[in-house]
């Protein structure tokens, strides 16, 4: 009351009204009269009839209970009482009044929605805007409601960094069931609302049902073949549940196509994302689940080149040419465990770029052990991520991600698509990273910008010696190790796959001199992927629409800083090769410069070796004899045989 006063001080009555007819909710994520009648009517307000006028005018008093598309009926009763009083107060004649109210209004508005609805849903990457732009309202000082009004009823013109041909791209083969695994499953979501026969409501839920079926199947999931035999299930569930006079008040039945999928495509020089989608077919309504921006999952061996591989080369002195016994390792965790490869195998003696190209598990969980897990952790910081667990204590459980199993990706929550992809393309883009954006600038209705993002945040996080050494292992990665699936047959790519201990989730993190993209693909619920065709799903996508996107586009090389250099080694010490003892080990391997290896081979050993155990003779030993060894050396320390015991060396 103090501020209707106060306000009237400034302002006439008729500017009052002007003001909150052009604010006011009136329902259907509409603020403002003519944002309802577009809506409803889908005609400007001032071409209005009486009667559809008086539908807006009912709906003020409570936007939910009088919402003309949900409740058609309360809000009838309501505009027979504006009606009424127009009339009776002479705004409206009594043949106004008789006409409004013969007028088969409602019908019109449901033909109208129907439209409407059908047209207007919005794509995974509108959603993600639409998201972002609201949490940069909020940042800029706007409060939840103004930001909220401006994006809905503001007028703002919103200048999109989407790229139509590549997002065109993308929408055809995520839409099309062709591109997916044959034996499609079918998750159900339930809910039931009983009318008992006392007239009391009883809910049950989806995790109500799955114990019911779990008493039949201690491995019930909700998944099923067939649309029809989840439809059978819930038959069975209502026999169960339903007591004589019992009646189905309502009920929601919800089949999503398993296993789900996502992508994201960044530019990785200015930080704009070009192309998104969040799910597996036809989207068919606004603002569902966007997996590659609200889901955030296990990133596997992705995290490998990014929490350990990138900061060892960064800082830490190593290079590609470094060496790693790929044997038994145990996590030094209170709970001890061996760190296990994904074949079940052991390798010897390994290089970081093999590592990488292999994806060894030992080789990445040692590296990360070595540098220390807090180094990882702020290096994944730098890269972006939002979504790291620091220090968290459940139940008197402490939870973090700086750990050596962070090096396989085994985190606390998980990554999104989203910013998986945003670290990578600062890889691509020489070590630079930027901040992923949907948006390059936004304009209110005067035409005044509001938020400029042409520009995005950047900073630097590797050096662009790091980048390309990271780069060159990573197209081994396609040429001949894990993501063979995802060569293009008219340019280079660059890339790391990613998989979880129980095929929970399976990654394609990879570029070009062009984009980035990122696939995942894995069960919602979080079901083991099986088969061939589930498990390299994401790279089977990723390759569909990256040698679209590239198609016509020049095949030009990564960047080469100036200071890369190439030295030949000992593959098996990483060192300088001896002459005639590692000729069969030699390799070229970039090195930035300064950190080519001086030390010779320790590896390969000619001189008395002791016949008893065939290790290097101790002096004076009586079983020396003239020969030939590959020894193990010690990780982390110059091997010394005159000054180590006998089972050290």
């Amino acid at each position: 009351q103090y501020l209707a006063i106060e306000l009237e001080k400034v302002m006439d009555k008729d500017t009052i009204l002007v003001n909150y007819l052009n604010t006011i909710n009136l329902g259907q994520n509409t603020l403002g009269v003519q944002a309802a009648s577009l809506r409803y009517f889908d005609k400007d307000v001032s071409e209005l009839t009486i009667s559809e006028s008086a539908v807006i005018a009912a709906i003020t008093q409570n936007p939910t209970k009088y919402n003309p598309i949900s409740k058609p009926e309360k809000n009838a009763e309501r505009r027979a009482i504006v009606l009424k009083n127009m009339k009776e107060q002479g705004m409206i004649s009594q043949e106004e009044y008789d006409t409004a109210i013969a007028d088969d209004v409602y019908s019109r508005i449901q033909n109208i929605n129907s439209e409407i609805s059908s047209d207007n849903v919005n794509s995974y990457f509108v959603d993600a805007l639409t998201d972002q732009l609201y949490e940069d309202l909020l940042e800029a000082g706007y409060t939840e409601n103004q930001a909220y009004k401006l994006i809905y009823s503001g007028g703002l013109s919103i200048y999109s960094t989407m790229d139509s041909s590549i997002q065109s791209i993308v929408d055809d083969v995520y839409t099309d069931e062709e591109n997916f695994p044959e034996n499609i499953k079918w998750e159900l979501s339930y809910a039931l609302t009983i009318e008992k026969a006392n007239g009391d409501l009883e809910n049950h839920s989806s995790e109500m049902f799955r114990t019911y079926f779990k008493q039949f199947d201690k491995n019930f999931n909700m998944l099923y073949s067939t649309q029809d035999e989840a439809y059978e299930a819930i038959a069975e569930y209502q026999l169960e549940v339903l007591e004589e006079g019992d009646e189905v008040f309502a009920e929601s039945v919800s089949l999503v196509a398993q296993p789900q999928v996502s992508i994201t495509i960044q530019d990785q020089y200015t930080g704009y994302v070009v192309a998104m989608y969040g799910g597996r077919g036809e989207k068919t309504a606004s603002k569902t689940l966007n997996r590659a921006t609200d889901s955030v999952r296990q990133p596997g061996s992705t995290f490998k080149v990014l929490s350990t591989y990138a900061p060892a080369l960064d800082c830490y002195g190593m290079t590609l040419a470094n060496v790693y016994n790929d044997a038994p390792f145990w996590y030094t965790s209170l709970d001890p465990k061996v760190v296990k490869n994904a074949d079940n195998k052991y390798r010897g003696l390994t290089t970081f770029r093999q590592g990488i190209v292999s994806s060894i598990n030992v080789i990445a969980v040692k590296t990360l052990t070595e540098i220390t897990p807090q180094l990882g952790y702020d290096y994944l910081e730098q890269f972006g991520f939002t979504t790291l667990v620091e220090h968290r204590e459940v139940n008197g459980k402490v939870y973090s991600d700086i750990q050596q199993s962070t090096a396989l990706g085994g985190l606390t929550d998980g990554v999104s698509n989203f910013e998986l992809n945003a670290a990578y393309a600062a890889i691509a883009n020489e070590g630079v990273y930027n901040e992923p954006t949907l948006y390059t600038k936004v304009l209110d209705h005067d035409g005044n910008v509001i938020i400029d993002k042409t520009v995005t945040d950047s900073h630097r996080v590797l050096k662009e010696s790091t980048a390309f050494l990271l780069t060159s292992a990573m197209t081994d990665v396609v040429n001949h190790g894990t993501g063979t699936r995802c060569k293009l047959s008219n340019m280079i790519v660059a890339g790391k796959t990613g998989t979880t201990s129980d095929y929970n989730d399976v990654w394609f993190a990879g570029f070009t001199p062009y984009y980035t993209a990122t696939t995942w693909a894995g069960y919602d619920n979080n079901t083991k992927l099986s088969g061939t065709a589930e498990k390299n799903l994401a790279k089977t996508l990723w390759q569909k629409v990256m040698s679209q996107v590239h198609e016509g586009l020049e095949n030009r090389p990564f960047y080469v800083p100036d200071n890369i250099v190439t030295a030949t080694v000992c593959s098996k010490s990483g060192k300088l090769p001896i002459a005639g003892l590692c000729d069969a080990t030699l390799t070229t391997e970039y090195f930035e410069e300064g950190t080519v290896p001086t030390q010779t081979c320790d590896v390969h050993y000619v001189g008395k070796v002791c016949a008893y155990d065939m290790l290097p003779a101790c002096e004076g030993c009586p079983f020396a004899v003239d020969g030939l060894l590959t020894l193990t050396p010690i990780e982390g320390e110059a091997l010394q045989f005159g000054n180590l015991p006998r089972d050290e060396a």
